[in-house]
């Protein structure tokens, strides 16, 4: 079995790690007259790592050393004003804990004790991922997932002072069969009395977890694992994603709303890609429900001008072009055309309505407009600024503004916390964490202990939002976003 990373517990005054003090003794040196406690920093070391080796709070070591709030580095001096340290303390559990790869890793593998009269099952979540500690060099998959395991931490850290116990037990399954997790989930107490787990993104694993945890009555929390329907048929199963058919439907919904009166035109290369068809045909039924009649636009490797004209507009004609791939190399043979096109339909309906008012009447202009995919919230430079020209509108499951308040803000706590960034990602696996553990620490201190799926209103985050209704057995997400890039830089967004 993998070795135990970390066992937290969070209590009222706040986590256990964060314990005031540090045990350790500290050489003292005069500073202008002043004595302080110092540290060097070492080699490696981050910031997060000695805040724990040091048993000093994070924001105790950055209110005595402002100039470290964005990390530090080898031969920084970290200083504690001597009159400000408090009595030493007795070494815990949690101070015997020794610093392995930048985590805490506890080398008794003592559980948490037995209490025969506490309910069956206890105020927890249990996280089983594969983190590939006992690799010299852990994999891209390994780092992403040691990333949702850290923003996961910097949520619980966020709520310490909320009312409320939760342990976070978390153990590292890299190099298990799918079987070998399964028996942990009997044999492991702290596991088997968890009221929700994390599992892998693996099918196989995910669904030997689920299947163990139906017996043992505890609630899996699939968010890393996007196509998996054990929730149909497994009470205990949530699925984080919104599932393919609950997409379809909320994203053509968002579709009609933000265009209403405009007539859908698919744009199909017949010599690329057309990986959305699956897509474009729920959207033509959904359509044609309505009693409108989506238009194709076929093209031969790059749309033309030519291609477009068409399409009728002499009568005011509202059209919202889909293509039927979401790739960055199809939008490449697209977009340029299509944003000459709506640039020339806007600068002839300005002035077809200038003339209008000036005879006192309104006009009916042709306008174009452009939805896509969940693939186009990953471009970057010169595609992502197109996306912005196009004033184009998407649908995901995701979204992070990198460039908002909200997620400058947790990725520089991030890096603070850890020394590196989080790795690159869409989505950011450890803003996914961070969601997660938000989302989840609050449904349990809510319920008093216990996890209710279907508690209360919908969770918005960061970068995920939850709102979990009954799906066959079990529970399924539907939120998703509707994001739309505006002309002038911004990103915005709504759950739809």
């Amino acid at each position: 079995m993998k070795p135990i990373l970390k066992i937290v517990t969070i209590i009222t005054a706040g986590l256990v790690l964060a314990l005031g003090v540090s045990a350790y003794d500290l050489p003292v040196k005069r500073v202008k007259g002043k004595e302080y406690y110092y540290y060097k920093v070492k080699k490696g070391e981050s910031l997060y790592g000695i805040s724990k080796k040091l048993e000093i709070p994070l924001d105790s070591i950055v209110r005595a050393n402002p100039s470290v709030s964005d990390g530090v580095r080898k031969g920084d001096m970290l200083l504690f004003p001597v009159g400000e340290k408090t009595p030493e303390i007795s070494k815990t559990k949690e101070a015997d804990k020794e610093i392995v790869n930048g985590e805490l890793n506890d080398p008794s593998g003592v559980q948490p004790e037995e209490n025969e009269t506490a309910r069956a099952k206890n105020s927890a979540v249990a996280i089983l991922l594969p983190f590939g500690a006992d690799n010299a060099e852990p994999d891209k998959r390994c780092r992403l997932m040691l990333d949702f395991y850290k923003g996961f931490l910097i949520a619980a850290d966020s709520l310490r002072e909320r009312k409320g116990n939760v342990e976070i037990v978390v153990r590292d399954i890299e190099g298990m069969a799918p079987e070998s997790v399964a028996r942990m989930m009997n044999t492991d107490t702290a596991i088997a009395r968890a009221a929700v787990v994390i599992g892998p993104d693996d099918d196989a694993t995910l669904n030997a977890i689920a299947a163990e945890a139906a017996i043992g009555g505890s609630y899996v929390f699939n968010v890393l694992n996007i196509r998996d329907t054990v929730y149909t048929v497994n009470p205990y199963m949530l699925q984080a994603n919104a599932p393919q058919s609950v997409m379809f439907g909320r994203a053509v919904d968002g579709l009609l709303s933000s265009y209403p009166g405009y007539r859908p035109v698919i744009l199909r290369n017949t010599a690329g890609r057309s990986d959305k068809e699956n897509f474009t045909t729920y959207l033509t039924e959904r359509y044609m429900s309505e009693g409108i009649e989506p238009l194709t636009v076929e093209y031969n490797e790059n749309l033309l001008m030519a291609d477009l004209e068409t399409l009728p507009c002499s009568t005011g004609e509202k059209y919202v072009f889909i293509p039927s791939s979401g790739s960055l190399q199809e939008f490449n043979h697209f977009a340029y055309v299509l944003k000459s096109y709506r640039d020339r339909l806007r600068a002839t309906a300005a002035e077809v309505i200038d003339t209008a008012a000036e005879n006192g009447e309104t006009a009916a202009c042709a306008m174009a407009e452009v939805f896509g995919y969940p693939d186009w919230t990953a471009f970057r430079g010169d595609a992502l600024d197109m996306l912005h020209r196009l004033n184009a509108t998407v649908y995901s499951r995701f979204f992070d503004d990198f460039t908002s308040f909200d997620s400058r803000n947790l990725n520089s706590a991030f890096r603070r916390w850890y020394g590196a960034p989080m790795t690159e990602s869409i989505p950011a696996y450890g803003i996914l964490g961070f969601d997660t553990g938000t989302y989840l620490l609050k449904n349990l201190r809510a319920n008093d202990g216990a996890f209710n799926p279907g508690y209360a209103t919908a969770f918005s985050g960061v970068q995920s939002s939850f709102d979990f209704v009954r799906a066959g057995e079990g529970y399924a997400n539907e939120a998703i976003y509707i994001i739309t890039y505006q002309p002038d830089g911004r990103i915005s967004a709504r759950v739809q």
